[in-house]
């Protein structure tokens, strides 16, 4: 098997990926963190909304990656006949949730120096915004759809930065990012003297960033898809995620 590649560990929850933080290989930790940290912010955001408490729903959270994550019987299963990981996610937290109630247990497992990632999520507060009175599925893909977009902002952020155009990166990020988050976007003449450009310029700058972004997000959407033919169907589900925001 190969390893997965620097730039999927670091950003991508993928089906390699996946399937590396169950093999026991070398890079095994590396890839179950970079798993845990693009899941835990919309498994958290499920259970929360399932009616739990704060700390309640961390330590499920947390029993969740342990219980079905080190215990490969979600990685260990990362197949063709799966799918969607994000399928597949939702669908192993509502059933472990079922089955942590038929069980009326609080022996949440936390593996001491595994979940690295996990741990450091929680020590800076890394924690997605109380959801609890949407449906856990609505929360679920709202935080599902919020990890994707950072991500692919990231990407294009690095990319941006290691060509030596943050100007271009500051245009989307007023224009686009904080429109998307805030309601409101900076106009062209008032971005323009912060980053040394004219109206014009701006608007070329932030269409290329604009492409460059549907591309990068087109890459990590793909890379949760492990049958090709199920892409379309999670692009228009994005797309109304997305519009229902």
């Amino acid at each position: 098997m190969s390893s997965p590649s620097r730039d999927s560990s670091a950003t991508q929850t993928n089906w390699d990926l996946i399937r590396d933080a169950a093999s026991g290989s070398a890079s095994a930790r590396g890839s179950l963190d970079a798993v845990t940290k693009r899941a835990w912010p919309a498994v958290y955001a499920y259970i929360r909304a399932s009616g739990r408490q704060r700390e309640e729903a961390a330590e499920l959270t947390q029993g969740f990656m342990a219980d079905v994550f080190l215990s490969r019987q979600l990685v260990g299963k990362a197949d063709q006949s799966r799918g969607r990981f994000r399928t597949l996610l939702i669908n192993s937290v509502r059933n472990y949730l079922a089955d942590m109630h038929r069980r009326q247990t609080a022996g949440f497992r936390k593996p001491t120096g595994v979940l690295s990632a996990l741990d450091q999520l929680r020590e800076r507060g890394d924690e997605p915004v109380d959801t609890s009175e949407a449906s856990p599925e609505r929360a679920f893909n709202a935080r599902y759809v919020a990890v994707l977009i950072r991500a692919t902002s990231e990407r294009l952020h690095a990319e941006l930065a290691s060509a030596g155009d943050l100007a271009s990166w500051e245009i989307f990020q007023a224009r686009i990012l904080r429109a998307a988050f805030e309601g409101n976007a900076p106009s062209y003449d008032e971005i323009g003297p912060r980053v040394g450009l004219d109206k014009g310029t701006c608007a070329a700058r932030l269409l290329v960033a604009k492409r460059r972004f549907a591309t990068i997000l087109m890459e990590e959407l793909r890379a949760t898809i492990e049958n090709p033919a199920d892409l379309q169907a999670e692009i228009t589900e994005l797309r109304a995620l997305l519009s229902n925001g």
